[in-house]
């Protein structure tokens, strides 16, 4: 598997795996080059589906959603097509789908007159065997938890996982594939930090970590790997637009995938 970063102090190799860390989606754009942000998710858990639709800023402006409403936003599966209602500026949604593993979901969007494509098909689910945390793997900047899971030797994988502190979605999240660990169990380190200078997001006893097991198909894997030359490069290259799994010109990815999830709690 290719790396694309890897934190300094985060080079984890178990059983010839290699981790990508990645960071949320900050997308550093031209000043003259508005775009339609598209990120939708279908899980095979019970509840809600749900597409936001936005626009990207000015560097200069503040980081709030940037929400588009009077979008027509529709999914459409084995011949049937469910139309998603705003609930909110930018925020489109349906509880009529449940997400299930090997079928395809494909989402349309007009937005004026402009229209925007993109299909996902969801993964089987791979087991999230386990999620635990040794005594000696914490102090109040860093925790490195590990996780546990075997990955199929039958088919191609594709994993994300999203990292929760206390319910609340960290910006680091990790991606990788089976190109070094095709049908081996992964017993990995999945690390949590504190990067900034608020010591209020030290890490403590008590605190509750989560870790969210997506499996993903390759489109979204390539997506959320290349998110990192959308930031930009170490070595001063112009930053570009990530890979979208989107057609017709908006930036953003659809994603049908599975979810998994496990917590602990710092002793």
């Amino acid at each position: 598997m290719l790396m694309k970063k890897i934190l300094p102090i985060i080079i984890l190799l178990m059983i010839s795996i290699q981790w990508s860390c990645e960071k949320a989606i900050d997308l550093k754009l031209k000043e003259n080059e508005p775009k339609y942000v598209i990120e939708g998710i279908i899980t095979n858990e019970p509840g809600i589906s749900k597409i936001q639709i936005s626009e990207t800023k000015a560097f200069s402006d503040d980081n709030q959603f940037n929400g588009i409403s009077g979008a027509l936003v529709k999914i459409e599966n084995k011949g049937i097509t469910i139309v998603l209602t705003e609930t909110g500026k930018g925020i489109y949604e349906t509880a009529a789908i449940n997400g299930t593993p090997g079928e395809t979901y494909n989402l349309t969007v007009s937005i004026k007159d402009e229209l925007f494509k993109a299909s996902s098909t969801m993964p089987q689910v791979v087991p999230f065997i386990d999620f635990t945390l040794k005594p000696n793997d914490y102090d109040t900047i860093r925790v490195t938890p590990m996780v546990k899971f075997k990955d199929p030797l039958e088919t191609k994988n594709f994993y994300w996982f999203q990292q929760f502190v206390n319910d609340k979605i960290q910006k680091e999240y990790r991606v990788i594939n089976d190109d070094f660990s095709n049908g081996r169990e992964i017993n990995d380190y999945l690390p949590f930090e504190n990067n900034t200078k608020n010591k209020a997001l030290n890490f403590k006893k008590g605190d509750k970590l989560t870790a969210e097991l997506h499996c993903i198909d390759p489109a979204v894997y390539t997506y959320l790997f290349s998110l990192f030359d959308a930031n930009g490069s170490d070595n001063g290259a112009a930053p570009s637009n990530p890979l979208t799994n989107i057609s017709g010109g908006a930036i953003g990815f659809f994603s049908a995938h599975t979810v998994q999830r496990k917590t602990i709690t710092i002793p």
